[in-house]
């Protein structure tokens, strides 16, 4: 895949790759126009209003709807549906970013989340709890997943921006971490164990600017306590060597994703996460010569 000079810029070099490895979490330059986060808005008021251009098979079952009133918005595989929402997470310099982060050729689709916190909500109703993405990929080979995390304006502290635990990503223990939906930062907190120092760190961005960050990395965000609404775009990624693997939980039954109901099967009857129209290629490397 190509990009232009002044796009190869502005990805990651050997200093950034390090700084993720270290931290689990980094974030761009500009790299995303104006006219691009504003076309993505409008296809996000397009979802919200009911248009689809390309209706899921499934419902993903966690989507918001007017009936769930002013509260955290969380609407799935978005980009599946929307136009103007493909289009962003088709943008190869998001892919060629994560690809340089993770360190693999190619990088596929694996979900994307659309999350809007309203502006004046009851503020526990716009918190997400920290967590792992991790946890909720456990049906996943891989531990060098990542996310694209897009907001659709420029984000002061009141808005509840994504904020990290510096590091986490190479904490023991953290991959059960399934508090997205628990507001009570405060008790999640008290039950992370922890390697070293917990330092919270709130990744404040521009708009046109994206930060990614590690599938085991702990994070979450504030409630928005702005006068303006917070949209923001969430593309998970898979490296080229990701496959699906069977896993049993704590209750004795088969984990499942989402991802397993939308896909088609590999030749062992396994959900395949290389499926070209749920997990497309965003970015794959051109061999040299």
């Amino acid at each position: 895949m190509y990009l232009p000079p002044e796009q190869i810029a502005l990805l990651p070099g050997e200093d950034d790759v390090a700084f993720y490895r270290e931290h689990g979490w980094w974030i761009s330059p500009p790299c995303l126009g104006d006219d691009e986060i504003e076309a993505a808005a409008f296809g996000a008021e397009r979802y919200y209003a009911g248009e689809r251009d390309s209706p899921l098979l499934a419902d993903p079952g966690t989507d918001w709807s007017e009936a769930d009133g002013n509260v955290l918005r969380q609407n799935d595989y978005v980009s599946l549906q929307i136009d103007e929402l493909y289009a962003l997470a088709h943008n190869p310099i998001l892919g060629a970013m994560a690809a340089r982060l993770a360190g693999t050729p190619e990088i596929r689709l694996f979900h994307d989340q659309l999350v809007y916190k309203p502006a004046g909500a009851v503020p526990t109703d716009t918190i997400v709890g920290w967590h792992t993405d991790r946890a909720y990929w456990r049906t996943c080979t891989s531990d060098a997943m990542l996310t694209a995390w897009i907001p659709f304006q420029d984000l002061s502290p009141e808005m509840g921006p994504l904020a990290v635990l510096d590091g986490s990503h190479r904490w023991p223990d953290n991959d059960h971490l399934k508090t997205f939906h628990n507001s009570d930062l405060v008790a999640i907190e008290a039950q992370i164990r922890k390697a070293g120092e917990r330092k919270v760190v709130p990744l404040l961005m521009k708009k046109g600017q994206v930060s990614f960050h590690h599938c085991r990395t702990i994070h979450a965000s504030y409630p928005n306590t702005s006068v303006l609404p917070r949209l923001a775009f969430a593309i998970h990624v898979q490296d080229e060597a990701n496959r699906f693997r069977r896993v049993v939980g704590e209750d004795g039954k088969p984990v499942k994703h989402i991802n397993d109901i939308l896909v088609t099967r590999d030749a062992d009857g396994d959900p395949d996460y290389r499926d070209p129209a749920v997990c497309p290629v965003l970015w794959r490397e051109e061999p040299a010569g």
